[in-house]
């Protein structure tokens, strides 16, 4: 009779004990799943922007700023 009682007990303690350790587990995997795929959905969103292309010399100028307040002609 102990067996028959003392047996269902053991699985159910067992069982439990899986449950309350896997469940942390089984949360955190569902969570990096969904950042691994947000991550790819925001990769695939923006697509890598292409440079431009340049068919002749490009051109450069150096400047220089002049403060407007100051009059040097006299």
């Amino acid at each position: 009779m102990s067996l028959l009682v003392g047996l269902p007990l053991k699985l159910f303690r067992i069982l439990f004990l899986l449950l309350r350790v896997a469940w942390p587990v089984l949360l955190a995997l569902l969570v990096w799943l969904l950042l691994r795929r947000r991550g790819k959905v925001s990769v695939t969103a923006h697509p890598k922007e292409k440079k431009p292309t340049f068919d002749g010399p490009v051109y450069t100028v150096d400047y220089e700023e002049v403060d407007e307040t100051t009059d040097e002609e006299g």
